[in-house]
């Protein structure tokens, strides 16, 4: 159970005060008064009305002395932490001693105040530092939850590892990528094993450490399955106060359907290059009529020798009349020119 749920809005901390000397509730009211504008004070000064308090659970902190009538404070602190853990307690007491204290400690307690007249002041200041430490604690542990949730379900893969190679956290979209079976398979994995190239390996870790990061850097990585994947990697290096490096962190997308593209795409270049290579230097076999001397294109069309020429390489063309056809098309001029000579 997280903290406890209010049954109606307060503008102020509502503190819960377990004491068995009615004259120690006022003085710790009287404290935390002075210090926090409507705060609100649930008392507990017997079993029955500490049951009553704890089946409730409406209350921010908890201030308890260590001697109660009824038990001490250490299974007071037990009894509160296994039904509200995320609940500052702080011990306010006269009768302890340091083995209370550290005991305390141990099982959750935030903060132990003396009640003596030098330390009694010092108990609404550790008050609120328990209450900023709590609320933190829970700004912390929702950021976690949300964090937790974005890596599990993000449908790209991500890793966390050493600068030595061992994998410390992967996300289940990098385990389905990779084909394994569980998320603990992978683990078990040296994180270059699974590249394909280990000079990619190599090369990533290089990088790192020269940049701190890498973007959009091309891997090859090895399925378990001993299928290949291409990946687009994103990484950063993470270092501790000393520099030194103390895990990287990043993603892998799967972009193997899109290196299949590429390649396809590349293949088909080259492949028109060639054919507009070849038909620029008019190679090969081209069907040509035998009676009107048409040749038959890629697109099965039949054209005058000159137009597919002109289509498939660099020549251009002027026009004139071999003899033998100037003959034929013109006989009177070339009968003329008989009778002079």
């Amino acid at each position: 159970m997280s903290l406890p749920e209010r049954n109606a809005p307060s503008a102020g901390p509502r503190f819960l005060i377990i004491d068995d000397n009615s004259d120690d509730r006022a003085l710790v009211r009287y404290q935390l008064a002075r210090h926090f504008d409507d705060a609100t004070f649930i008392e507990v000064h017997d079993e029955k009305t500490f049951q009553v308090a704890l089946a409730e659970g409406d209350f921010d902190l908890v201030v308890t002395d260590y001697h109660l009538c009824w038990t001490d404070g250490l299974v007071t602190l037990k009894a509160l932490k296994s039904r509200y853990p995320e609940v500052p307690v702080v011990m306010f007491t006269g009768t302890g001693n340091e083995e209370v204290a550290v005991a305390g400690m141990k099982g959750g307690l935030e903060d132990y105040v003396l009640k003596s007249s030098r330390e009694t002041t010092r108990l609404a200041a550790a008050v609120e530092l328990a209450l900023r430490s709590a609320q933190h604690r829970r700004e912390l542990a929702l950021a976690e939850s949300r964090y937790s949730q974005l890596f599990q379900s993000v449908p790209v893969g991500l890793f966390l590892a050493t600068p030595t190679g061992q994998l410390v956290d992967v996300n289940p979209a990098l385990s389905q990528m990779l084909a394994f079976r569980t998320r603990e398979d992978l683990l078990r994995t040296p994180f270059q094993k699974l590249f394909a190239r280990p000079q990619d390996f190599e090369k990533l870790r290089s990088a790192l450490e020269r940049e701190g990061s890498v973007r959009h850097f091309e891997v090859l990585l090895r399925c378990v399955d001993h299928n290949l994947c291409w990946a687009d990697c994103h990484a950063t290096i993470v270092r501790d106060p000393k520099t030194q490096a103390v895990h990287y962190e990043g993603s892998l997308e799967d972009i193997t359907e899109r290196k299949k593209m590429e390649a396809a795409r590349e293949h088909h270049i080259s492949h028109l290059e060639q054919a507009l290579s070849s038909t620029r230097n008019l190679s090969g076999l081209l069907p040509i009529c035998s009676s009107c001397k048409k040749i038959r294109d890629e697109e099965g069309d039949w054209n005058q020798l000159e137009v597919y020429i002109q289509k498939h390489s660099e020549a251009q063309f002027t026009h004139s009349f071999c003899p033998e056809c100037a003959r034929s098309l013109y006989p009177e001029i070339f009968a003329e020119e008989r009778k002079q000579a």
